[in-house]
C-alpha cells in the first residue's frame, strides 16, 4: 500500500465510523439544539398549545419589557407581532430586536442571517438580546451549506452583510478570549413549515 493510500483509506474508515455516530446523535435539527443551548441559547418550539404570539408574550413578562423595549427591523414581523417597526438602531430604550433569519447552522448553533434581516447594522449595534424567528425549513449541517442554500434562494442579487449569531455564553463572559466579541442572548423560536 502507498503512502497516500494509507491516508485515503484511513479517512474512509473514519468517515464510515462519524456516519454511524452521528445517526446516533441525531438530526440535524436535534444537534442544532444541543449547539445552540448548550452555548446559552434559549430554544422555544411551537406547537399546537401555544403561538407566536403567547410565547412572545411570556418573553415579555420575564424581562419586564414594554412594547417600546423590543422592535423589529421588519415591517410585517412588527406588525404581527404589534411592536415598534425601526429602520435603523439607534434608540438606547431599545432592549431586544425581533428578527428573522436565513438558516440555523446545525454543526456550531449558530444562526445565519444577513442584511435581508439585519439591514446595514453592525452586530455590534444590534441590542445585547435577539429574539429570531425561524421555521423547521430552515436547518442546515454546516456554514457550506447555508452559505450554497443562500446562493440559489438569492441568485442573481446576492445578499450583503451575511454573518453568523453568536450565542453569549454566561460562563465564559470573564473569558479575555471573548472581549470584543458580539455574541448576544438569543431567543429562538422555532415553528414548523
Amino acid at each position: 500500500m502507498g503512502f497516500w493510500n494509507f491516508f485515503k483509506s484511513k479517512k474512509n474508515d473514519e468517515s464510515e465510523n462519524d456516519e454511524s455516530s452521528n445517526q446516533n446523535i441525531g438530526s440535524i435539527d436535534l444537534i442544532f439544539a444541543e449547539n445552540f443551548t448548550k452555548s446559552g441559547g434559549r430554544f422555544i418550539f411551537i406547537d399546537e398549545i401555544n403561538s407566536t404570539k403567547e410565547v412572545f408574550e411570556k418573553i415579555f413578562e420575564e424581562n419586564q419589557w414594554d412594547s417600546e423595549n423590543v422592535c423589529s427591523l421588519n415591517a410585517n414581523v412588527a406588525k404581527n407581532l404589534e411592536i415598534k417597526s425601526i429602520r435603523k438602531i439607534d434608540n438606547e430604550n431599545v432592549r431586544a430586536l425581533v428578527t428573522e433569519c436565513e438558516f440555523l447552522i446545525s454543526n456550531t448553533g449558530r444562526i445565519l442571517i444577513c442584511n435581508k434581516q439585519i439591514k446595514s447594522n453592525k452586530i455590534e449595534d444590534l441590542p445585547s438580546v435577539l429574539i429570531v424567528l425561524a421555521k423547521s425549513n430552515q436547518f442546515v449541517s454546516d456554514v457550506s451549506e447555508g452559505m450554497t442554500m443562500l446562493k440559489n434562494k438569492y441568485k442573481g442579487n446576492f445578499p450583503t452583510n451575511i454573518t453568523t449569531l453568536n450565542v453569549k455564553n454566561k460562563l465564559n463572559e470573564d473569558n479575555f478570549l471573548t472581549y470584543g466579541n458580539s455574541a448576544k442572548d438569543i431567543y429562538l423560536i422555532l415553528s414548523d413549515d
